[in-house]
């Protein structure tokens, strides 16, 4: 999303705006900030030099209301006026912080173009919610080609040329018990420094086939094999199988290979495509491999390291 507003979040959280200032349209409000804010330190005065903070929604609630029990009702505009600055671009309050009506009157005394807007619920689960929306909206993004599956809890994106059968081995993924994201276009986002792939919309849930068409996976499997995202941990490259290819693949498996996307590093391994190899079988091993070696098993090392031994031993 290019510009990702205000509006945005009161539509996705259906949330009812106190004030607004009559000259300024929410849509052109943007929010450029990733995270929420606690309005305590701001209350208090308290400006800091990053902009990262400055510039981030503030979300009050009892705990700001209790600190302005505490003060007297003729200091309540001096300390208001500090949240109500222009390079804010809105203020979240619950119904639990008893002086929203102070802080609208003083806001539209100011005629501040800080955007005012209560919401209903847990104080910090909304502040959870809302940081990891606006985080996904502002959040590095690119589309790419490939099938992206979840093999016993790992997002795996399977690329290759066209017509090097992704998607008839999701397919087969998908018949074998794992879960289905999405095919041919992929979303990735950067998110808290992991990369998070999901289908583009208008593909959503569908597969094509060669030679058979577009098929709907919930309707043929049912939506418990539909997942809406999956962090990507595993890159599978199909290859065509030639000579030159075959030559360059690691056969011990100690020499990974890592792809990377907005500098996060994702183990890539590349199979060869040839007549006869069941991939979905080859992509599940490659993922049990893997999770063996999370846990510090690694045939491969271990392999060397007997050969290295016996060599030493005279064997």
């Amino acid at each position: 999303m290019k510009n990702f507003t205000i509006k945005n979040i009161i539509q996705k959280f259906d949330l009812k705006v106190l004030y607004q200032n009559k000259n300024i349209d929410l849509n052109k409000i943007l929010i450029t900030i990733p995270g929420v804010n606690r309005g305590g330190l701001q209350l208090m005065g308290f400006k800091s030099k990053r902009v990262s903070i400055l510039r981030r929604v503030i979300l009050l609630s009892s705990t700001e209301s209790e600190y302005l029990d505490t003060l007297s009702s003729d200091t309540y505009e001096s300390h208001f006026k500090n949240i109500l600055q222009d390079h804010i671009p809105a203020i979240f309050v619950t119904p639990n912080f008893k002086h929203t009506q102070k802080l609208c009157k003083i806001a539209e005394k100011l005629e501040s173009k800080v955007v005012i807007i209560q919401f209903f619920g847990d104080s910090s689960e909304f502040a959870n919610t809302v940081t990891l929306y606006i985080a996904e909206n502002l959040a590095p993004g690119t589309r790419i080609h490939g099938t992206l599956v979840n093999i016993f809890g790992h997002g795996v994106l399977i690329t290759g040329a066209s017509g090097i059968g992704k998607s008839e081995t999701t397919l087969e993924l998908i018949r074998n018990g794992h879960l289905f994201i999405g095919d041919d276009s992929i979303e990735i986002l950067k998110i808290n420094n992991k990369i998070i792939g999901r289908s583009n919309e208008m593909v959503k849930n569908l597969i094509e086939i060669r030679g058979i068409g577009i098929l709907d996976v919930t309707k043929m499997y049912g939506y418990h094999v539909v997942l809406p995202e999956s962090q990507i941990q595993l890159i599978i490259k199909l290859a065509g199988a030639n000579s030159s290819t075959l030559n360059k693949i690691d056969r011990l498996g100690t020499n990974l290979k890592f792809q990377q996307y907005f500098n996060v590093k994702i183990p890539t391994i590349k199979l060869p495509v040839t007549s006869g190899r069941n991939l979905a079988d080859l992509i599940t091993s490659a993922v049990i491999s893997m999770k063996l070696k999370e846990a510090g098993e690694d045939s491969a090392v271990q392999f060397e390291q007997e050969v290295v031994e016996n060599l030493k031993n005279g064997k």
